[in-house]
């Protein structure tokens, strides 16, 4: 009994705007750290982030029954009740901020505004401003689902917290794969890796404390009730039914187990074996948290509609 009224395009704008959104995180988080250092890193990380929330939106709004009325924002998105308003300029904001971001990042646009004194101010202030906005951004991809209603598996403050987790480890794999491919070119990348690396591993233990809740909670809810139910349902379908195949070795293991084993490895082997290891443990991460986005809207159970199965059964 899965969810079939959402289809692929919000999975991967879930997906998308919170990996962006960690993307971004993390490439400020470097710049911030050391203004000199990894500026090519930063550069496509924050062009990475800003693509990455841009496609995202272009794929949700395709679900729109007007696509190009819902980008007239000012009258689409004016009830300021809505989470969902809220959500669109949020992330109308964030690609201003992480646009500007990344084009003042551009070595050739640095050196010909070299001499402005205000420049290095202003990608501080941005950089704080696009941390937040991306934060924002990375907690309304799970908000999303849980304002929509009627869904128990959705309807949980676990989830948001859950997108969140994953959105900054998804966006730290994605600056990974930079660092790997622009190592050569930036002398002091192994720098970077090793801190990343451990942001990984505080990251996907979080992820997995986050998630074992998450269904503790859906699991435990009271049989009794139409609303119990279907978070027992959607749940099960997840850890041992028509999903936890996909869900244990998509996401668990590659998602959670390969990046955490990758992370550790690095650190033990060293910078001259990191960009292999690296590698592995960042497509292992974005497979997993794109995969874990499709996992939870296939298993989102409708309250009404299981309550519906089970009264015509009874009947």
């Amino acid at each position: 009994m899965l969810q079939l009224t959402w289809s692929w395009q919000p999975a991967l704008y879930l997906f998308l705007g919170g990996m962006g959104a960690g993307a971004f995180i993390m490439a400020a988080v470097l710049f911030l750290i050391d203004k000199a250092k990894h500026k090519l890193v930063v550069c496509v990380s924050m062009w990475a982030a800003f693509v990455s929330l841009a496609v995202g939106l272009l794929l949700l709004l395709s679900e729109l029954i007007s696509p190009v009325r819902g980008m007239m924002m000012w009258s689409a998105f004016s009830n300021f009740s809505s989470w969902m308003t809220y959500g669109a300029w949020g992330a109308f904001c964030a690609l201003v901020v992480w646009a500007v971001s990344a084009v003042l990042a551009v070595p050739a646009v640095g050196k010909r505004l070299a001499k402005a004194k205000w420049l290095p101010t202003l990608r501080v202030v941005l950089a704080w401003v696009g941390i937040a906005l991306g934060a924002f951004v990375a907690v309304y991809t799970g908000m999303l689902l849980m304002t929509a209603g009627g869904v128990p598996l959705w309807d949980s403050p676990l989830l948001p917290a859950l997108f969140t987790v994953s959105a900054f480890d998804t966006g730290v794999a994605l600056v990974e794969l930079v660092v790997v491919v622009l190592s050569k070119k930036d002398p002091l990348a192994h720098r970077a890796a090793a801190l990343m690396e451990r942001i990984v591993i505080v990251l996907v233990v979080l992820e997995a404390a986050v998630l074992a809740a998450f269904l503790w909670a859906m699991l435990s809810a009271d049989p009794a009730s139409a609303w119990g139910q279907a978070a027992v349902a959607s749940a099960q379908l997840l850890t041992s039914g028509g999903l936890s195949t996909v869900f244990w070795w998509m996401f668990v293991a590659c998602g959670l187990a390969v990046p955490l084993i990758a992370a550790i490895a690095g650190l033990v082997l060293g910078k001259r074996e990191t960009r292999p290891v690296m590698a592995i443990g960042a497509v292992g991460a974005l497979v997993g948290g794109c995969e874990l986005r499709f996992l939870i809207l296939a298993a989102g159970v409708h309250a009404s509609v299981l309550s519906a199965t089970v009264m015509g059964l009874l009947l």
